[in-house]
């Protein structure tokens, strides 16, 4: 019986998905079995500080993991959030609890208290597994606040030394021979089928709080192969991961690479000094940067000190990138070393440009659809198909393109066409050639440095604020990070507010940092369009004004 409250393929398309092998029934959890069956000793996992993890190691922790949470009561359709860092207990955490039979619950460890609170509960999350501090921040003391408003939310794993008093100790559960008090195929009962889920990534929503994104084994084992084809990973690959593992970005190339036998080197630095060092130390040949890393590697004076010879291999993507970027970041990086660019979402959308595309090519197009049952179609107002080069809403459906937010019936009423088509709210042309050009988006969602910020988040609680009257949030186009976030405020007659009144307002609310204002406009009228709603058009293209006349962009 499907997961109540996910929305399953129709049984036509699931069928003929089946027989041509897009899915084959194999469960996320094993993808690493080959590689820990063939190379056992060979290092699949390099930390920032130095330690290695090896696919034997890697099976057997995340094994001693599965175990501990079945020896915790946790059964199937359970699901476990994690929220770590790029360290490699991210991985093991993430490949135990798929062995267990169980649902990942993902999240980045940016958010705070609002947003954690909002995935455990939706997801029903039964157990949360959390650094005991990182960026000086306590997790721990974050779950211990949230969880008397989740009952269901019982257990807590602890990944640093020493786990707080009443909470499960991650180092310890690795380290521990849980395997030796069972026989050698005692997690394969709780195998789960391809159509299960395996996991609720997170997404921008419009009520201001992530939805969230549920991924079956089939779909996702089904990106993981796509993705190592038609970039070209191979068991000599090693694959720098810089974004936070938990968002679609990073965690596909992650299970690609890791499924054919490669290497990642986990980083949670992204500077380019960063990068260049990882790249030369570890000779690294798969990279993804967004636009802001580029800028960053730009302007970093000492990139062409460093070897950076075994790069074969970098994706643009997580954003726009303008061309005169690019034509300048191709004068950075070996001659010999391909460019990519890609187009994807947390619901499954995915398009990419190939390793021979010629790279004037990439300027214009982000690719075409990574799968060949992948359907796209560009849409008029008015829902018909756009004629070819014409501009249009981008909308999809195929055998990893998501059916419905999890149990979230209202958003995917508005989210889907009457056909199955899932509605990116990105505006879209394409080219003669079938390549796909993304023009613009529809939805006001804000773009920081590849992480997503939804104006509501900040609106909302605002609005609350003693000397608000009126708020609206928008952003301000910025060179380094493609935007930040602006708010345009309204007082209250008689009242004065700052941008540091704004922010510390909000960081107490448990909003994460990188969401908070970073520029505030008082307004004495706020524009408003014929349906009486706030003119946030207006409001960009005045921001993009000041910010021009300023010099800043």
């Amino acid at each position: 019986m499907p997961l109540a409250g996910f929305v399953p393929w129709d049984e036509e398309s699931a069928k003929k998905y089946v027989v041509k092998g897009y899915w084959t029934g194999k469960a996320l959890g094993e993808t690493i079995e080959p590689a820990a069956t063939a190379t056992p000793d060979k290092v699949a996992i390099f930390a920032e500080d130095g330690r290695t993890v090896t696919y034997a190691e890697l099976k057997q922790k995340a094994d001693r993991v599965a175990l501990k949470l079945r020896e915790m009561g946790l059964k199937q359709d359970d699901a476990v959030l994690i929220q770590l860092p790029n360290w490699p207990e991210f991985v093991i955490a993430y490949f135990g609890i798929l062995r267990a039979g169980l649902i990942v619950t993902l999240t980045v460890p940016q958010f705070r208290a609002i947003e954690v609170r909002h995935l455990a509960r939706l997801t029903d999350a039964v157990a949360v597994i959390v650094p005991r501090e990182f960026g000086k921040f306590n997790y721990p003391q974050m779950v211990n606040s949230i969880m008397p408003d989740l009952p269901k939310l019982r257990h807590m794993l602890v990944v640093g030394d020493p786990a707080p008093d009443g909470t499960v100790s991650f180092n310890q559960t690795i380290q521990t021979p849980l395997e030796d008090k069972y026989p050698p195929d005692h997690l394969s009962q709780f195998r789960p089928e391809g159509t299960d889920v395996a996991q609720i990534l997170h997404t921008g929503g419009t009520t201001g709080l992530p939805k969230g994104v549920p991924r079956t084994h089939n779909d996702y084992v089904l990106v993981s192969r796509t993705q190592a084809k038609q970039w070209g990973y191979t068991r000599d690959s090693v694959g720098l991961i810089s974004l936070p593992v938990a968002l679609n970005a990073s965690l596909g190339r992650v299970v690609g690479i890791l499924g054919v036998g490669g290497a990642i080197l986990l980083n949670t630095n992204t500077s380019a000094e960063a990068t260049a060092k990882a790249v030369q130390k570890h000779r690294v040949t798969h990279i993804l940067v967004a636009p802001t890393n580029i800028v960053d590697i730009l302007n970093y004076p000492d990139w062409d000190k460093y070897d950076l010879s075994s790069l074969r291999h970098i994706t643009c993507g997580v954003g726009y990138v303008a061309p005169d970027l690019l034509k300048a970041f191709r004068t950075k990086i070996p001659a010999t070393c391909k460019i990519t660019r890609g187009y994807g979402m947390a619901e499954g959308p995915s398009i990419r440009t190939s390793l021979d595309e010629p790279f004037e090519k990439i300027f214009s197009t982000v690719g075409r659809p990574c799968c060949p049952d992948d359907e796209f179609k560009i849409i008029d107002s008015d829902g018909k198909e756009a004629p070819q080069g014409q501009e249009g809403e981008l909308v999809t459906r195929g055998p990893h393109v998501f059916r419905g937010y999890y149990r979230n019936p209202q958003e995917n009423a508005v989210s889907f066409t009457k056909e199955g088509f899932f509605r990116t709210g990105d505006m879209a042309a394409q080219d003669k050639e079938g390549g796909y050009m993304i023009t613009g988006r529809i939805k006001e969602w804000i773009r920081r440095g590849g992480m997503t910020i939804v104006p509501v988040e900040l609106e909302e609680p605002l609005l609350k604020h003693p000397k608000v009257q009126n708020v609206a949030v928008v952003g301000m186009p910025d060179p380094r990070l493609g935007e930040r976030t602006c708010a345009y405020i309204k007082p209250k007659a008689g009242q004065t507010i700052t941008l540091e009144d704004v922010t510390s307002f909000l960081a107490a609310q448990g909003l994460a940092t990188y969401k908070l204002p970073e520029r505030l406009e008082l307004v004495d009228v706020m524009p408003v369009t014929v349906h009486d709603k706030v003119d946030k058009k207006l409001l960009r293209q005045d921001i993009a004004d000041k910010l021009k006349k300023e010099g800043k962009i």
